[in-house]
C-alpha cells in the first residue's frame, strides 16, 4: 500500500533527478455543499510516472481502501481537453488509459467524512483528517493526488491556492504570497504531502522563538489557553536547540483542537497536529504537555535528523527519553513526576519482556510498531537512559547524550543525509572516545536485558519493586559522584 512507511522508506531519502520541474498548482474549493465536500483541481506531468497517479492510503480490514474511499467524482482531462478513460489500479494508484504520455488536468471531491472511520492503524484521525464545529483538518496525504514516480523531492515549484467560504481561513506551514489564501510550497512535494493545515474560523497566533515562526491553530474553545501553549514551547524549543546545539530555520504550523477521545499528537515535517480531551491547564500539562513537547522534539530527531530506514526505537524512544529529561531541565514537569513517568517506562517494559515474553529486539520492534509500542517508546526510552549514563561514565561525566545527539545533528540534520545504526554507533564512539559496539549488540540489536537497577543507581536513585509495580527514589546518603551525574542528566 501506499502507507507512510513506504514514503520514507522508498521516496524521501533517493536524490536522482527525473526532471519534474514543472510548476504544479493545486486548487482546493472549500465552498462547496455547506463545507461537506472540497474539489480539488490540478495539472499534473505523468510522463514520468507512465500516466499513473497516486494517492496514501491506510486500508483497514473494515475500510480496506482507506482514504481512497472518499474520493469521488474523478475526472481527466488531456491537453486537448478530451475526457480520458482511466482505471483504478487498487493501492491509491490509478493509470490513465492512453498512448500518449504528458500532462493531464485531474479534478476530483473530497468527501469530509473521514471521522465515520477508525484510523487507530495508522496513529489515529490526526493523521489522517477530521471536522470540527470550526473548520476542517488534513493531511497531505488525505488531499492531494500526484504522480506515482520514485522520487517526489525531484517536483519542485509547487503552489497551492484555497478558494473558502467568508470569513475563514486557511492555515499553513507554507510560504504565504502576496494573493489572498495563496501559497507556495516550500522545498518539493514531500512538503506538500508531509504536512497538516487546517482550514475554518478557528483562531490563529503567530510567535518568533529564536529561529522559529510559529503559527498556531487554535480551535475556538481552547484559544483562552493559547499562553499555555506557549509557555510549553518557548523554553522545550530553547532548551532542544541548545541540546542539539542547532535547529531548522523554518516556520511551523502547530493545530490544536479539543477531542472527545483521546489526547495525542502527530508531527510531520513542517508542523504538528494535537488533540487534547479534557481541561487544559497546569494540571493536565503533564500529560498533553509531554506530547506536545514530544512532538516538537521530533522536528529535530525525526524530521531534520532523518533515517535511512527503520530506526523507530531511535526516532520514537530516544525523542521519548529527551522529552522526559528536557521537561525536568525546564521545570515543567518536577522530579516526582518524572520519578512517575520513569516508573511507567519501566513498567511497560517489564509486561512486554516478562509477563507476554516478547522476544523482538528493541531494533526490529518497529517492524511492527503498534504491536511493539511498550518495546519500541520504553525500550528506546531506557536505551537513552543507559547510553547517556555510559557515555558519562566513559568521559567523567563531561559529555552526555546532548553531545551525542549534536554530533548527530551536525554530520546528518544539517547536511539531510539520512542516518543508519553504524552511523549511531560511529557517533557515539566519537563522543565517548571509546568503542560502544557492545552496548547495541547487547540491547539493541541483542535481547539481554537493560540494567535498569543499575543505571538508576549510578545517578543516585533506587528502583523497588517488581514487573508492574515498580517505584523510584532518591538513594539513602548519594555520593557525590552520583549526585553529579544526576545534576548532567536532569539538571537537578
Amino acid at each position: 500500500m501506499k502507507n507512510l512507511f513506504s514514503l520514507l522508506a522508498g521516496i524521501l531519502f533517493i536524490f536522482n533527478s527525473f526532471g519534474q520541474n514543472n510548476p504544479v498548482n493545486y486548487d482546493l474549493d472549500f465552498t462547496q455543499k455547506d463545507q461537506n465536500i472540497v474539489h480539488i483541481k490540478t495539472t499534473l506531468d505523468l510522463a514520468e510516472a507512465k500516466n499513473r497517479f497516486f494517492m496514501f492510503c491506510h486500508p483497514s480490514e473494515k475500510n480496506p481502501e482507506g482514504e481512497i474511499k472518499f474520493v469521488k467524482n474523478l475526472t481527466v482531462k488531456n491537453n486537448k481537453k478530451k475526457d480520458q478513460i482511466v482505471k483504478y489500479l487498487g493501492d491509491g494508484t490509478w493509470e490513465i488509459q492512453s498512448a500518449t504520455l504528458g500532462s493531464y488536468a485531474i479534478e476530483y471531491d473530497i468527501i469530509t467524512e473521514h471521522n465515520t472511520e477508525n484510523w487507530e492503524h495508522c496513529g489515529g484521525y490526526d493523521e489522517v483528517a477530521y471536522k470540527t464545529p470550526e473548520g476542517l483538518f488534513f493531511t497531505g496525504y488525505s488531499l492531494f493526488m500526484v504522480p506515482d514516480i520514485p522520487v517526489l523531492a525531484d517536483v519542485k515549484n509547487v503552489s497551492v491556492h484555497f478558494t473558502l467560504p467568508k470569513n475563514w481561513k486557511a492555515s499553513t506551514p507554507w510560504i504565504k504570497t502576496p494573493k489572498p489564501n495563496d501559497f507556495i510550497v516550500n522545498e518539493d512535494l514531500r512538503f506538500l504531502l508531509n504536512n497538516c493545515i487546517f482550514v475554518g474560523n478557528h483562531y490563529e497566533k503567530e510567535i518568533k522563538i529564536g529561529d522559529f515562526e510559529l503559527l498556531f491553530a487554535l480551535g475556538n474553545t481552547i484559544k483562552a489557553n493559547e499562553n499555555d501553549f506557549i509557555g510549553l514551547m518557548q523554553p522545550i524549543i530553547e532548551s532542544t536547540t541548545k541540546f542539539f546545539n542547532g535547529s531548522p530555520k523554518k516556520k511551523y504550523l502547530i493545530v490544536v483542537n479539543e477531542s472527545s477521545v483521546i489526547t495525542d499528537g502527530s508531527a510531520f515535517r513542517n508542523s504538528f497536529s494535537q488533540i487534547i480531551k479534557g481541561k487544559i491547564n497546569k494540571n493536565s500539562r503533564t500529560n498533553w504537555g509531554h506530547i506536545m513537547a514530544h512532538e516538537t522534539i521530533h522536528l529535530w530527531n525525526g524530521h531534520t535528523i532523518i533515517p535511512k530506514g527503520q530506526e523507530e526505537w531511535f526516532k520514537e524512544g530516544f525523542t521519548d527519553y529527551l522529552t522526559n529529561i528536557l521537561l525536568t531541565h525546564t521545570k515543567i514537569i518536577d522530579e516526582p513526576t518524572f520519578y512517575k513517568r520513569f516508573e511507567n517506562v519501566i513498567t511497560r517494559y517489564n509486561i512486554i519482556r516478562d509477563l507476554q515474553q516478547n522476544k523482538t529486539s528493541i531494533k526490529e520492534s518497529g517492524t511492527n510498531k503498534n504491536q511493539n509500542r511498550y518495546l519500541v517508546y520504553g525500550g528506546g526510552t531506557l536505551v537513552g537512559l543507559g547510553l547517556d549514563i555510559e557515555i558519562r561514565k566513559a568521559t567523567g561525566n563531561q559529555k552526555g547524550l546532548d553531545d551525542f545527539m549534536a554530533e548527530m545533528y551536525t554530520q546528518f540534520g544539517k547536511t539531510n543525509i539520512p542516518y543508519e545504526l553504524k552511523d549511531i554507533v560511529a557517533a557515539v564512539n566519537k563522543v565517548s572516545k571509546k568503542n560502544m559496539q557492545w552496548f547495541f549488540d547487547d540491547y539493541v540489536t541483542g535481547m539481554k536485558r537493560i540494567p535498569v537497577t543499575e543505571y538508576l543507581f549510578d545517578m543516585g536513585l533506587q528502583l523497588d519493586g517488581y514487573l508492574e509495580d515498580v517505584y523510584i527514589s532518591p538513594v539513602e546518603n548519594p555520593t557525590q559522584e552520583q549526585l553529579n551525574l544526576k545534576k548532567g542528566i536532569l539538571g537537578l
